[in-house]
């Protein structure tokens, strides 16, 4: 997540071990970061480790980026992607 999304949602973030490498051939430092709880609708993932960067919040997309929701934060789910009306369903469970 963006390094000022972590300090305005007031999470507590390491800022002891920075860790460099660079994204979109850019530079980035990156500090571990420790959010009580991320939901993205029904799908939760509590007590989880995660990086804040000093990449700014607002992105080329038209929209700020608030996190990136990587595939460990899925694995116990099923995800359906419905590309005609552009929606994301996420259930707990075995797939039928």
């Amino acid at each position: 997540m963006p390094e000022e999304t972590a300090k305005e949602l007031r999470i507590r973030t390491d800022y002891d071990r920075p860790l460099e490498a660079f994204a979109g051939g850019q530079p980035v430092v990156s500090h571990p970061c420790y959010p009580k709880e991320v939901r993205l609708g029904n799908a939760t993932a509590k007590d989880i480790y995660c990086y804040a960067d000093n990449r700014p919040a607002d992105s080329p997309y038209g929209f700020d980026v608030l996190a990136h929701f990587s595939h460990s934060f899925y694995k116990p789910y099923n995800v359906t992607l419905d590309f005609t009306d552009m929606n994301v369903y996420i259930a707990r469970g075995k797939a039928t």
